[in-house]
């Protein structure tokens, strides 16, 4: 009998957070799909701390799903070029290296918006926001996990129509980004068997997305965002 009224507590207490989580998709039941184009870069070896260093292009299609007027979750896919060119002048060892890979990004995050967003609403149309998640990338050199995360700003244009903008840097969990290892390069040695370094690299998708929204919810409830 002691052990009853805690087991029943947690019950109401999931039902709650079930019930509560229902009402919240009822509140805001949206799709956006639509198109991502910009450009993309890379930190690493041959650029180790300064952004849109031989930027290329990048584009790519994104879902998102709008939980509420505050979260969402985005599933994404990009394509872009990085470019690297060693003209560092501390290497012990002079190097004549250079890349050009493609890569292939599959992400899924979640956004918060800091206020209020709602494709279609004539008072909640714009808002930042920042995004974080994971990533799985297939590239010319490496592929492997990333860690992607970054900010952005979002506006509606029209009743179903929204643009943004957003920059995105990704973190990988290697270090042969680039085709070679920071510790071993440093010496003039391009081993690509050993990751001995902690420096891993990062690649950077920034641009603007153009998207379409489509109600999932029935059209004849009230929608309190939309005005």
């Amino acid at each position: 009998m002691g052990n009853k009224k805690p087991i029943c507590l947690k019950i109401l207490c999931a039902v709650l957070v079930l019930s509560l989580f229902s009402l919240t998709l009822q509140a805001q039941k949206t799709l956006e799909v639509g198109l991502f184009g910009g450009g993309s870069y890379y930190l690493g070896e041959m650029n180790p701390a300064i952004p849109f260093v031989n930027t290329q292009l990048a584009l790519g299609l994104v879902a998102r799903y709008n939980i509420n007027n505050r979260t969402a979750i985005k599933l994404s896919y990009s394509r872009g070029s990085i470019k690297g060119v060693d003209t560092q002048p501390v290497r012990l060892i002079p190097q004549d290296y250079s890349f050009t890979s493609v890569v292939n990004d599959i992400s899924l995050v979640g956004e918060f918006n800091w206020w209020d967003y709602f494709t279609g609403s004539k008072r909640s149309y714009f808002s930042p926001f920042i995004f974080a998640g994971i990533s799985y990338y297939l590239s010319d050199l490496n592929n492997g996990i990333a860690i992607p995360f970054g900010f952005g700003f979002k506006y509606s244009i029209s009743e179903r129509i929204g643009l943004g903008f957003e920059w995105g840097m990704h973190k990988t969990l290697s270090d042969y980004l680039d085709g070679v290892n920071a510790t071993s390069y440093q010496n003039g040695i391009e081993d690509g068997n050993n990751d001995k370094s902690q420096t891993w690299d990062w690649y950077n998708f920034t641009g603007i997305t153009l998207t379409y929204k489509f109600v999932l919810q029935n059209k004849r409830k009230c929608n309190n965002l939309g005005f």
